[in-house]
């Protein structure tokens, strides 16, 4: 009798050891899972059955050992750790749902370490943001107001379970993390499968969408750490094309002859091509790390963009070089915005334009235009280009010709550590703080128009100029209360047939317009105007506005994976005034450095960039940040995994997954490039540092 009570009293300490753990556990995991689903609902507004199962399995590790630190100490602690967990988990979650609602991207860890920069910033955008989305927030707040209250009853053990219960804990949550990791493993059907996207892909929001927040945040980590793994997929060798004569100089269309208005581009060959005299079998031989190896190998079959008619064309003129902020097509007007209008109907005229949306938003917009590379998820790349060698930049490849290079920003000098990108990419920077004060104070968005009136008299009567510019009067948000270049223009819109937040976006672009009308007057007046190239595209479409009210502009509802990223690329020279040259080419801002790159004429080797030269052969590739794309062949939604012929015909799988395998090694061994300063690596052995 007495034996079968202590049988009794052990099975009923050890089940209440048990419950010590299961209690927290279970609660934090319907919390954690119902955070998810609310998040995918609120940001992506669907919800896949894979989505949902494997956020769940992903969910039940991490929720056991949170219930594991709760549940596995003393009582007292615990009760104050899970409100704590609780409130950490909500907070984060919370954080990704505003963020992603502001940038239309989701927060890194390493966004965090400069979090006190963003925020002195956009802190008061921020608060606005989530006073105007309080129920999603509240959604957020609720479990820990749960947590708070129940945990009396969460935590009721007398005890703490003992060292060893708490180990068989860890390692039932570990197990079914291997688990479902394993799981993963087999589902490998389609191109862009589930476990392509865990193991090969680097795209949030394919991550967050299948596997939730926490899952997301544990691969971006990985990333950060360990780089990513480019597609195993063989490359087979490009044949070497054959080589110009040395003798033979490129042909292009003569400069006091421009092509005639309305004429259509067409890329024709000529001998030569932009590659610099670099060994990679040299490199293959001697490299011992496997991963440079195979970096090495991917560069070296890569086929060189080659020269085209156009090769040349502009060499010897100066250059202003502009991206701006939230600019759209949908924002010009012949009217409210001629200048605009007729610079992006003259010149080159690219009809189909893109500027996809990265994760860094404006910062990862400016080092996609201006490197010609892919991003690095989790990081902020431009931050971390100021350590490396860019040789290919054009602020230092324009210096070595003898131009002066500026840049110029109307913001703070040291924003995004533009401080140190920007004169590593070879400008003298300037930017308020710096070099640059603007008398409209405090307010925001800066003046775009005050910052032309300050900047051009210090190039224009230089003898040769290439000058980079970042505006910001078209930030958000585009309200009457937050967006001081709104009011300033409200007149000229407040008659049209849009929604408030439209008219307001509408009305901040028209001081873009006043900038270039300025910056067009002073060029002529220094009789500089024939002999400067202005270039201009956006750092990302308006994600300020919802897709709703971006509907609004186009007349129709928006096509959110690819038509609302269509935009505007201005090629203008004034020698091209009253002529355009249409480009009906795929294209994107990838593809801006390499073009201008060829029609100046200036040196750099096609193979180590990830865009390609719009002007040349090289065949189109528009590259998404969730691994969507478009090319000549047709478009590939990588939500639906589906790839869709231009032509209606049945794709071929083959070719699609060699796509996707070149969309993800581009970005592999754009991190690559990033992480290890290649291009120093690659021209310190070809001799070629300066």
């Amino acid at each position: 009798m007495i034996a079968l009570e202590h049988e009794k009293t052990g099975g009923a300490a050890l089940w209440a050891q048990w419950h010590a753990l299961a209690a927290p556990s279970l609660f934090l995991l319907g919390v954690i899972y119902y955070e998810e689903l609310f998040l995918k609902l609120f940001c992506f507004h669907t919800l896949t059955v894979e989505g949902a199962v494997f956020t769940f399995l992903f969910t039940l590790p991490a929720a056991m050992l949170l219930g594991l630190l709760c549940g596995g100490v003393s009582p007292r602690l615990g009760r104050l750790l899970l409100p704590l967990c609780t409130a950490l988990v909500s907070m984060w979650v919370g954080a990704q749902l505003v963020y992603y609602h502001l940038f239309k991207a989701f927060l890194t860890i390493f966004s965090l370490t400069k979090m006190l920069m963003v925020a002195q910033s956009f802190g008061e955008m921020a608060v606005g943001n989530i006073l105007a989305n309080g129920f999603p927030i509240l959604m957020m707040v609720f479990p820990t107001v749960l947590a708070w209250k129940f945990r009396d009853r969460i935590i009721s053990a007398p005890s703490a379970p003992g060292r060893k219960l708490g180990l068989r804990w860890a390692a039932m949550a570990a197990g079914i993390q291997l688990a479902s990791m394993g799981l993963v493993l087999l589902c490998g059907s389609g191109v862009l499968s589930l476990r392509y996207i865990y193991y090969r892909a680097a795209s949030p929001e394919l991550e967050v969408q299948n596997f939730g927040v926490l899952t997301q945040t544990e691969l971006e980590i990985k990333r950060v750490l360990y780089g990513i793994q480019p597609d195993s997929l063989e490359v087979e060798p490009e044949p070497e094309p054959d080589k110009a004569p040395p003798d033979l100089e490129p042909t292009r269309p003569p400069e006091d002859d421009p092509p005639p208005a309305g004429s259509v581009f067409s890329p024709e060959m000529i001998p030569g091509f932009h590659t610099l005299p670099i060994d990679f079998n040299a490199l293959i031989d001697q490299e011992e790390d496997e991963g440079l190896k195979s970096a090495h190998l991917w560069f070296s079959q890569r086929p060189p963009t080659a020269e085209n008619l156009w090769t040349g064309y502009f060499e010897g003129k100066n250059l202003i070089w502009i991206v701006a902020e939230g600019f759209s097509t949908l924002a010009m007007d012949p009217e409210r915005t001629p200048t605009l209008w007729k610079l992006s109907h003259q010149g080159f005229v690219f009809d189909n334009f893109y500027t996809p949306l990265w994760g860094v938003s404006t910062s990862d917009g400016e080092y996609v235009t201006t490197t010609g590379l892919i991003p690095k998820s989790g990081v902020w790349s431009y931050s971390l280009s100021a350590e490396n060698y860019m040789p290919f930049a054009l602020g230092n490849q324009f210096r070595k010709e003898g131009y002066r290079t500026l840049a110029f920003h109307d913001y703070l000098y040291d924003y995004y550590d533009r401080d140190k990108s920007h004169p590593n990419m070879g400008y003298e920077y300037y930017a308020i703080g710096q070099g640059l004060e603007l008398e409209s104070g405090d307010s925001f968005p800066p003046s775009d128009l005050e910052m032309m009136e300050k900047i051009a008299p210090m190039f224009v009567q230089e003898d040769k100029f290439m000058v980079y510019c970042l505006t910001v009067s078209g930030h958000l948000t585009y309200t009457l209360d937050s967006n001081a270049m709104s009011v300033r223009h409200w007149e000229a819109v407040k008659d049209l047939p849009y929604s408030e937040e439209v008219r307001c976006y509408l009305a901040c672009q028209m001081e873009l317009e006043l900038a270039m009308e300025e910056l067009i007057a002073r060029l002529e007046a220094a009789g500089k105007l024939n002999d400067t190239v202005i270039v201009l595209s956006a750092d990302h479409y308006p994600y300020g506005l919802t897709d709703d009210q971006y509907s609004e502009l186009l007349g129709h509802e928006v096509d959110p994976v690819f038509e609302i990223y269509k935009n505007t690329l201005i090629l203008w020279s004034g020698e091209l005034e009253g002529t355009a040259v249409h480009v009906n080419k795929f294209c994107s801002s990838l593809d801006v450095m390499p073009t201008l790159s060829n029609l100046f004429g200036l040196d750099y080797d096609s193979r180590l960039i990830m865009g390609s030269d719009i002007l040349s052969t090289a065949d189109p590739l528009v590259i998404f940040s969730n691994y969507s794309f478009i090319n000549e062949a047709g478009y590939y939604n990588s939500i639906t995994d589906q790839f869709t012929r231009w032509d209606g015909e049945e794709p071929d799988l083959e070719e699609v997954a060699g796509m996707v395998a070149e969309v993800q090694n581009r970005v592999a061994y754009s991190g690559t490039i990033l992480d290890c300063d290649y291009y120093r690596l690659v021209l310190e052995w070809a001799g070629m540092v300066t």
